[in-house]
């Protein structure tokens, strides 16, 4: 089966591109090559040790990402819509994203040069608000999108870069459905109203979002999938039943934050128990369509809409 992950942080938590093909923490190729075809964001990102230059610490994962392609016969780069379409087994696909806007240090000349590296996710803040938007943890700088982020996600569309919403701040992201000509993600967040978590997602937010043809990547952080923090596989389902009670399975993909997570639920140790996730759907008698969808199709549609 198709497996399509919209979320993993293994680029920030590897030295080396060598560490990729294996390794002892959430995320490999080899784990990932165990279900035959798997697309991978792989995301840069600047944790608070190096925010003081988070442009730098974020552009030199990016170069590891692409080091990594060049090292691995395993691991093809995904840049174009043709790219997509001539996905097939026994194969891993990364894509290029950034968790934050950092990355461009303020300049679309910047984003232009990283596009043409091969950038085709960007979410817009972590943590921290930056020049492009507030975050949800952020202290309301601009009190939403800046002038400058508008600017930011118009370039975005018209490159054919995926706008990821996940992280930023709910007047961030009405500004950014505002605005936005095609369909969004939020890459790995889940629904508010089962899990109280700011990072989550209102119900208007997921109805927006997936009125707009966008999807939602289910996160495996237990904060964001109990009030409580103690999670297991049943509560992953458990957002993905009211998600799709709200706006139905298509608007519904994986966002699992492998290796940007402490703590993953009971029953999930990383990318080799998706399968125990899907596995449980089909028990809840999802059907296989759904469940398809669900695993990568969605993730598929939604990138084949977007990129060039």
């Amino acid at each position: 089966m198709l497996i399509f992950d919209a979320h993993c942080d293994i680029l920030s938590k590897i030295g080396k591109a060598s560490d990729l093909l294996s390794n002892r923490r959430q995320w490999d190729i080899l784990r990932a090559l165990r279900y035959g075809c798997f697309v991978q964001v792989l995301t840069c990102f600047a944790d608070d040790p190096y925010r003081g230059f988070p442009q730098q610490h974020m552009q030199a994962q990016f170069m590891l990402g692409l080091e990594a392609e060049r090292e691995h016969p395993q691991l093809t780069l995904i840049r174009a819509r043709r790219d997509l379409e001539r996905i097939s087994e026994g194969h891993v696909y990364g894509i290029l994203g950034a968790e934050g806007a950092e990355i461009i240090g303020g300049s679309l000349a910047e984003l232009d040069r990283l596009y043409q590296l091969g950038l085709r996710i960007m979410t817009l803040s972590w943590n921290y608000d930056n020049e492009v938007c507030d975050s949800i943890a952020g202290q309301n700088t601009h009190h939403g999108l800046s002038d400058f982020g508008r600017q930011v996600v118009r370039r975005l569309e018209s490159l054919g870069v995926v706008v990821d919403v996940s992280h930023i701040s709910d007047k961030s992201l009405e500004d950014v459905l505002e605005i936005a000509k095609k369909p969004v993600t939020a890459s790995h967040s889940n629904a508010r109203a089962l899990c109280g978590h700011r990072r989550n997602l209102t119900d208007d937010q997921i109805k927006r979002i997936a009125s707009g043809g966008g999807v939602i990547g289910i996160n495996l952080y237990p904060p964001f999938l109990e009030y409580t923090g103690n999670a297991g596989i049943l509560s992953i389902i458990k957002h993905i039943d009211y998600i799709a009670g709200l706006v139905g399975t298509g608007a519904i993909g994986l966002g699992c934050d492998f290796d940007g997570v402490d703590d993953l639920p009971d029953g999930i140790s990383g990318v080799e128990s998706v399968g125990s996730i899907l596995n449980m759907l089909a028990r809840m008698n999802y059907s296989d369509r759904d469940i398809e969808g669900i695993a990568g199709k969605n993730y598929v549609r939604l990138f084949t809409q977007i990129l060039n």
